[in-house]
């Protein structure tokens, strides 16, 4: 489950969860170095999501969680 006080940094994962930075793996898997900001903004942006300082950091949490599940397949 989630905790509703981390609903709004989930909401504002999932909508730019396309956003990725990916580096060819050059023989191996492609590598996560972590989401274009400058396109998550826009995306933020368009759904009306407000980047507050402590929806930041929570959204980095969850981002950085992400890149290493990623980077582990």
């Amino acid at each position: 489950g989630l905790w509703p006080e981390n609903w709004p940094a989930f909401e504002a994962f999932l909508t730019v969860s396309n956003q990725w930075r990916i580096t060819p793996g050059f023989g191996g898997p492609p590598h996560y170095s972590g989401l274009d900001y400058a396109a998550c903004r826009a995306a933020w942006d368009s759904a009306g999501i407000q980047m507050t300082p402590d929806l930041w950091l929570d959204f980095r949490e969850i981002e950085a969680g992400a890149v290493t599940t990623l980077n582990s397949r």
